[in-house]
């Protein structure tokens, strides 16, 4: 009787070992195989540009090494720089300005469709305004977003004008945190 009692308890105690190596070996190979079908979540405000388009600094007139150390944030206008501009141009100076001591790691860039106004440039001496852009540079580029472009000058994320503009500001310190480390 006392061997049965042993032989049971043993046999238990092998299984719970069994379980605790094999359940999440199994979890995680099922998280991997049905990847596609099981949307987790991201913590992430924007929208990730899919595939990542990286922008040439030189082909914008801009020098070799103009996204290296910084945040980018990007916005493609029309030469006019209509009201939508003006708007996502100040939201993209308050964002900045909202980092505080973090906001020497971004900088700001308009890419303009035709040459930009000098008024827009001459009000703001911190943004960085180049036109008119080539066709084939400003492909990935939809109107009425916010774009931002990681160090390696790859765009990442988008921002719709309609968003609350506090999503940019999110994922911006969130990327700043990250990047300390």
């Amino acid at each position: 009787m006392t061997q049965d009692k042993d032989l049971k308890k043993n046999r238990l105690t092998l299984l719970l070992l069994l379980a605790v190596f094999l359940v999440p070996a199994l979890g995680s190979w099922l998280l991997y195989a049905l990847r596609d079908h099981v949307h987790l979540g991201t913590t992430n405000k924007g929208e990730f540009v899919q595939p990542p388009q990286r922008l040439d600094p030189v082909g914008l007139g801009l020098p070799a090494g103009y996204f290296a150390h910084h945040q980018t944030l990007i916005y493609m206008g029309d030469s006019d720089c209509s009201k939508a501009c003006q708007d996502a141009l100040r939201v993209m100076q308050a964002t900045q300005q909202a980092l505080g001591e973090k906001s020497a790691l971004v900088q700001r860039l308009y890419l303009s469709q035709g040459a930009p106004r000098r008024d827009i440039m001459a009000e703001d001496p911190g943004l960085t305004a180049r036109g008119p852009v080539a066709n084939d540079t400003l492909r990935p580029f939809a109107l009425n977003y916010i774009y931002l472009a990681d160090p390696n000058g790859y765009v990442v994320m988008r921002y719709s004008l309609s968003q609350d503009p506090k999503f940019i500001l999110i994922d911006l310190r969130h990327l700043l945190g990250a990047s300390e480390g």
